[in-house]
Formats: structure tokens, C-alpha cells, sequence
């Protein structure tokens, strides 16, 4: 079997995440005209179907997501990475020639059966990492990330102003890319005798939540992440429509405010969280993640100014560090050859996460923006999102003396 130095996988997993992130923020900025133009409706009406479209591929992930962990729990995290790679680079071609609404969601459907990227991306982590490391080595990977989103917007946006095609065209590009590198430049990281049989019992997403709830220590914390992932999810969902509504933003204006998360995310993730984790208990830096969350999106929801948006963005140095702490704290309490399960387990979460957040948060925007609103306050789903955030405080202050341990 190949195998592949530390060094090298760590540099093509970055690689991953970060091209997945690219892929993500080159389209975001041009979806709502996108929308608007195979729809042939409004702002609104766009930001309704663009919920769908985002509940679709999230249900097929929360399906298919403990499936593809178990799959490389039994045959390897690089299969999976690869096909993953490969169909996410189909997607995006597809949405660049796309034509009718129908096919849209289609389309936006069948790529939540393969998107078990970053899940995977993290059980190869944990796979070549000391347990003690993982936080690092998870921040690295969110870096990357973050790194994406710094460049992605930035490009879709200016290419979105050109064509509203171009950006989905770009995407396609990078993810065939970062699957022809991996294809030739990465091995396997789980061994022949740490893999486990394939079981469509512990493929089942019910089943994989309920095994992990009951391992020692985890219980109280798949739900803060949970809610923590639910209102983190406002941004992808809604931002978007929010930057347009409120602050009358261009498709490129909306592409460098999202770059500029991306810079915080990344500097979060690559320099701070480096510097913090190894020396603060990660009860101690939940906490601090959580509580900063809180107020960053009452303030997003409440800014009467774009400048104060960027303000509040800033924060994430600080935010964004919750998935990394948390990720740590549940990949420690279970075995290596359950590593994809776990991963798959919280991608299956993030699905749900995902399900939720577009009915929360582009329904709330749907009733405040508008013409035909309720009452006018477009910064709304954010609000919400803080109480959501909120919620993750709470549950984790009210956590049992088991898990405090």
C-alpha cells in the first residue's frame, strides 16, 4: 500500500480544503443572480429557491455522509477523497451550463451524495496525528479553509461581474485539478489492521449519532456543536442576500466582504489558534469561541453600516475556533479505527445544520425584506442566528459533571 509522508498529506489536505473553500465563495456571490435569472423572479423569490437548493444537498449529505465514513473507515480515506474530488468537479460544471430551476435543484442534490470531503479531509487527519496535535493540525486544515475564502470570493466576484457563469467554469477547473494531484502525489493514511468491516448498521445516520452520544464524555458535546454549526451556517446561507438588501452591495462588494472573513478566518486558524490552543484548556477556549460568536451576530444583525459589518467579522479571530476545540475534545474520547465514523457522524450533523438553516434563515429573511414584509429587518436571520448561538452557551454551561472532566 502507498503511503505518504506527514508532511506531504498535511500539504495536499490544506490543498482540499482550501480549493473546496474556493469553490464555495466563487459561487456564492453570484447565486442570487443566478437564481433571479433561471427563476425569473425577485430577490426574494431567489433567496427562497437558493434555500431549497441548500436543504436538497443537505438532506442527501445527511444521508450519505456516515455512508461515505464507513466506507473509509473499510477501504481508506483517499478513495473516498478522490471521488469526492472528482464528483464535486462534475457539479460545478453542470451548474455552469444549467438552464431551468428543476435541473438546478437537481444538480444541487445529487452533490450532497459525495460531499463528504471535508469529513474525510478530517478523519486523515486524525489518522497521522497524535491525539494531543489534532487541534493543531485541525486549525491548519481550517486555515486552509479560511484561506479559500479569501481568494474565492474575491474571484467570483470579479468573475461574476463579467458572466454569472464564469465562477461555476473556475470551480470545475480547481477541483479536477486537486484530484489529478491527489490521484498521483497522495497514499492511504489508515492501515489494513486498523480498518473495521463495513456495516450498513454503522452506516445508518441515526444509528452512527446514537453509538457516539453514548460514548463516555461525548453527550453534551455533539449538541453544542450542533447549535454552534446551526448559527455558524447564517453566513453561507444568507449573507449574500442580506449584503444586497440592506447595504445595496454589488456582486463584487459582496465577494470582498467574504474574502475579508476568509483573512480573519485564516489568520484565526493559522496564527492565533496556534498560538492559543497549545496553552489554553479547550473548555476554556469553547468558551471564549462561543460567547464571542454570540455578539458578533447580534452585532452583524443590528449594523446599521457596512463598515460596522467588517467590525464585527474581526471577531472571528477569536469565534472560529470552536470547531477546532471541539473536534479535538470528541476525536480523543473514540478509537482509530472509528475515526471516520466520528467524522461522519459530525459531517451528518453539519447536514442537519444545513437542512435547518436555510428554512430558518432564508424563511426569516423571506417575512423581513421585501416589499410584502412583515416588518422591515433584514439583518434578522442573524439575530437569530445569536440566539441559536446562544443556545450552545447555555448547554454547554449546564453540561453534566461527567462531561466537565
Amino acid at each position: 500500500m502507498q503511503r505518504t509522508s506527514s508532511k506531504l498529506a498535511m500539504v495536499f489536505l490544506a490543498a482540499t480544503a482550501c480549493i473546496n473553500s474556493m469553490g464555495m465563495g466563487l459561487i456564492v456571490p453570484v447565486m442570487p443572480a443566478l437564481l433571479v435569472e433561471i427563476s425569473g423572479g425577485d430577490l426574494a423569490d431567489a433567496a427562497f429557491w437558493g434555500g431549497i437548493a441548500l436543504v436538497s444537498y443537505a438532506i442527501m449529505q445527511f444521508i450519505f455522509s456516515p455512508i461515505m465514513g464507513a466506507l473509509s473507515d473499510r477501504f481508506g480515506r483517499r478513495p473516498i477523497l478522490l471521488m469526492s474530488l472528482t464528483a464535486y468537479a462534475a457539479d460545478m460544471l453542470l451548474l455552469a451550463l444549467v438552464q431551468t430551476l428543476p435541473w438546478f435543484l437537481l444538480i444541487r442534490g445529487l452533490a450532497g451524495v459525495f460531499a463528504s470531503t471535508f469529513s474525510t479531509t478530517s478523519a486523515y487527519v486524525a489518522d497521522i496525528t497524535p491525539p494531543d496535535q489534532r487541534a493543531r493540525r485541525f486549525a491548519i486544515i481550517g486555515a486552509a479553509f479560511g484561506a479559500g475564502f479569501i481568494l474565492g470570493p474575491a474571484i467570483g466576484g470579479v468573475l461574476g461581474d463579467l458572466n454569472v457563469r464564469y465562477p461555476f467554469f473556475a470551480g470545475a477547473v480547481l477541483a479536477a485539478s486537486n484530484a489529478i494531484f491527489g490521484a498521483f502525489f497522495v497514499g492511504e493514511s489508515l492501515l489494513p489492521e486498523r480498518r473495521r468491516a463495513f456495516s450498513w448498521a454503522r452506516a445508518n445516520t441515526f444509528g452512527t449519532l446514537l453509538r457516539l452520544v453514548k460514548v463516555p464524555g461525548i453527550g453534551t458535546l455533539l449538541p453544542v456543536f450542533f447549535l454552534a454549526t446551526l448559527s455558524s451556517w447564517v453566513y453561507p446561507t444568507v449573507w449574500s442576500y442580506v449584503a444586497k438588501e440592506k447595504f445595496l452591495w454589488t456582486e463584487a462588494e459582496i465577494g470582498w466582504s467574504i474574502a475579508y472573513y476568509g483573512v480573519i478566518a485564516f489568520l484565526a486558524q493559522a496564527v492565533v489558534a496556534q498560538l492559543i490552543l497549545p496553552r489554553m484548556h479547550m473548555r476554556t477556549v469553547i468558551w471564549l469561541a462561543l460567547l464571542v460568536e454570540v455578539l458578533a451576530l447580534l452585532g452583524i444583525g443590528l449594523a446599521g453600516a457596512g463598515w460596522f459589518v467588517y467590525l464585527m467579522v474581526t471577531t472571528a479571530l477569536i469565534s472560529t475556533m470552536q470547531d477546532p476545540a471541539i473536534r479535538q475534545a470528541v476525536s480523543a474520547r473514540v478509537p482509530d479505527d472509528a475515526q471516520g465514523e466520528l467524522q461522519g457522524g459530525l459531517s451528518a450533523l453539519t447536514s442537519v445544520a444545513m437542512i435547518m438553516a436555510p428554512l430558518i434563515y432564508n424563511g426569516t429573511f423571506s417575512l423581513t425584506a421585501g416589499e410584502d414584509a412583515l416588518f422591515y429587518l433584514p439583518g434578522s436571520p442573524f439575530i437569530v442566528a445569536a440566539a441559536i448561538s446562544g443556545m450552545a452557551v447555555v448547554l454547554y454551561a449546564f453540561r453534566s459533571p461527567r462531561q466537565r472532566q
